[in-house]
């Protein structure tokens, strides 16, 4: 009798708490809901940087060619890479800037062409990116049998960080928040182990996708696009913040998906908060 009477407290216990916690991300729903409903009415002007910052991280050719200097260490790496030599800061920032705003306005918000000056509207610098050309390591095994596989290699690479200082009504600190993202962009190598039918030894068979100039491009589109969703869900978030107590705010980080009118959490995939004394 005590066993069941203890089984019934922690099952009524148990039920309880979730209860509580769907109640706690109802409320985060709704001022979700809240939110993207007003989402018209939010004005942004998008401020871009004046140039990049591109550095090439490939020093395997120091180990063939002598230098005394710094400056000439970076004019040897500079003339030996691959790609940040070849790209534009105008045609990478152009793009990048084109997919940002045009990615805001499918939230929604109102994108202004010279910096508003009323209460709600948004001011977002992307105050740097930096480009650094680099080696991504690739690997792949297979099982076959007792033995094990592997297939290596190193592929270009192309790491990407921005950094973004928002301004507005719901981040009225002067100062405003700085927010930062990095991804990188690789070779596309498709690959896979068969059994040669004739030899029957294992082979690494692939296709290989080189990295160029103009993909880099397509890429700064891309990015723009992925991080106005990053700065709309940041937005959302503050303003479930601002509204719901925090004895009632899970750990979930909610974003918006804007053609499907759905809401999903957050993993890796969102704005990282930086100190604002960088």
């Amino acid at each position: 009798m005590q066993a069941k009477s203890s089984y019934r407290r922690i099952l009524l216990t148990t039920i309880l708490l979730l209860l509580g916690l769907f109640s706690m991300g109802q409320s985060e729903r709704r001022m979700a809901k809240e939110f993207v409903a007003q989402a018209s009415k939010i004005s942004i002007y998008v401020k871009p940087p004046l140039f990049l910052y591109k550095y090439n991280l490939k020093t395997d050719i120091l180990d063939s060619i002598n230098y005394q200097t710094k400056r000439e260490k970076d004019s040897i790496l500079w003339t030996h890479s691959s790609f940040i030599q070849y790209i534009v800061d105008s045609a990478f920032i152009r793009n990048y800037v084109k997919g940002y705003t045009s990615e805001l306005k499918k939230y929604g918000m109102r994108v202004l062409t010279k910096e508003g000056s009323d209460s709600d509207s948004y001011t977002v610098s992307v105050s740097q990116i930096e480009l650094e050309e680099q080696y991504y390591y690739f690997s792949d095994t297979a099982y076959y049998g007792d033995n094990v596989y592997a297939y290596h290699r190193f592929l270009n690479a192309l790491d990407v960080s921005s950094w973004f200082s928002l301004h507005g009504p719901l981040l009225p600190e002067k100062s405003g928040k700085i927010l930062f993202a990095e991804n990188l962009l690789t070779d596309n190598l498709d690959g896979h182990f068969v059994v040669d039918p004739y030899t029957e030894k294992i082979k690494y068979l692939y296709l290989l996708d080189t990295l160029t100039v103009k993909k880099i491009y397509a890429y700064a589109q891309n990015l723009g696009r992925t991080y106005a969703g990053y700065t709309f869900d940041y937005l959302l978030n503050t303003f479930i913040d601002k509204n719901v107590p925090a004895s009632r705010r899970t750990k979930h980080y909610w974003r918006y998906d804007p053609y499907r009118k759905k809401f999903f959490f957050a993993l890796d995939d969102r704005f990282v908060r930086m100190q604002n004394n960088r």
